[in-house]
């Protein structure tokens, strides 16, 4: 990263200026004249400059066009916007360097330039002055007083998006070569067994997934003895590669895939218009009460991280709104304990009661996330920190 007085990414600086989490009040050019942001435009995700359709007024002149953003002046030649007419409806070169070079466009015109460095908050600087160094979550050393509703709003945000994660998931399963209700149920089944294998044996578990899509004809009594033969727990070897290192007797590959045997086979046996009704969210109740397998942590997890997301997806495939939301308004209501190790994550954060979000699945996706690849700029708490 270049060296500037501001040792943080772009996409930083793209979420200040977004945000306007700076001092707007009395903003200057390089060369002395007023700055007022009338709207900062909408952050470009494709090809051309960062912001589009800002509204800015320079000097008593009001500009409409957009706002390109640098860490470094240099960035600007560097990257070729002199010799893009893209950049021509540039209209600010924003930066975070104190002696910033001029700039021009391909038409040869000078471009205005605010180095927004002297109007950074303090609480900016001192949130990241122990960021990278930090082995717990980044705000635990870094913010003193940490607001309990923007964190437990972070975790709503995080919730929902979980869902959409775990629907991509699922589709990472789905054969479009296959007739769709086919595929569906297909991928409904190997997510099931990926889920099983979590987290020492997915691959292994969807190996053994796809044994049993290849030999969903035979006998229950015959498929049951051969895919743990298959998965080297009879008198066959096998290829799999299956860890045992640390895991609980409960989590023994050989009584999970008994467990994802008993439940694929039912999916197998239920008929694909049953999927699509209404109540499909609660077959899933019935299938576990049936087999006996009341009580088990691992399904009432695997029913909002595989079955929840699968019906989910259903919905949006063939267009059926109300099984959409039906799952989604379920996903946000659930309720399963979070392992121990987890929630252990966020005792270093003062002033926040666990008990509010221990059972919320969106607490692992703000690890997974947000903390722990210091996504720390598209957080409501540190946005809430700067604001207040």
């Amino acid at each position: 990263m270049p060296e500037t007085g501001f040792k943080y990414s772009e996409e930083v600086l793209q979420w200040i200026w977004k945000n306007l989490l700076f001092d707007t009040s009395k903003l200057f050019t390089t060369e002395g004249k007023s700055i007022t942001i009338f709207d900062p435009g909408t952050l470009n995700v494709s090809d051309g400059p960062d912001f589009l359709n800002a509204k800015l007024m320079i000097d008593k002149l009001v500009w409409h066009g957009a706002v390109e953003m640098h860490l470094k002046s240099s960035g600007w030649k560097q990257h070729g916007h002199h010799l893009n007419n893209e950049y021509d409806k540039v209209v600010l070169h924003v930066v975070v360097e104190d002696f910033p070079e001029k700039v021009q466009t391909a038409k040869l015109e000078e471009l205005h330039t605010l180095n927004l460095l002297p109007y950074l908050p303090n609480q900016l600087s001192t949130f990241f002055s122990g960021f990278e160094q930090s082995q717990k979550l980044p705000c635990s050393n870094n913010i003193q007083f940490i607001s309990e509703g923007a964190f437990l709003a972070q975790i709503e945000k995080a919730h929902k998006e979980y869902l959409e994660k775990k629907g991509n998931d699922f589709l990472s399963f789905y054969n479009p070569n296959l007739i769709p209700s086919k595929a569906w149920k297909h991928a409904l089944i190997l997510s099931l067994f990926d889920g099983f294998g979590i987290a020492h044996n997915r691959e292994a578990m969807q190996e053994v997934g796809k044994w049993f899509l290849e030999n969903i004809d035979k006998s229950k009594l015959t498929i049951s003895k051969e895919i743990l033969e298959f998965a080297g727990f009879g008198d066959s070897a096998t290829h799999l590669l299956w860890n045992h290192k640390g895991v609980y007797p409960a989590n023994h590959p050989k009584k999970r895939i008994a467990q994802a045997l008993n439940i694929a086979t039912k999916i197998i046996e239920t008929s694909f218009e049953t999927f699509l009704n209404t109540n499909s969210i609660q077959l899933w109740h019935r299938w576990v009460k049936e087999s006996g397998f009341e009580g088990i942590g691992r399904l009432k997890i695997l029913y909002a991280t595989v079955y929840l997301p699968a019906i989910y997806v259903l919905g949006n495939l063939f267009d059926f709104k109300k099984i959409s939301k039906i799952s989604a308004e379920a996903w946000n209501e659930y309720r399963v304990p979070i392992p121990k190790y987890v929630l252990r994550e966020f005792d270093s954060l003062k002033g926040i009661n666990r008990n509010k979000f221990s059972k919320k699945l969106g607490s692992v996706h703000q690890l997974k996330a947000y903390c722990h690849p210091r996504r720390c700029h598209e957080c409501f708490v540190l946005k809430k920190v700067i604001l207040s």
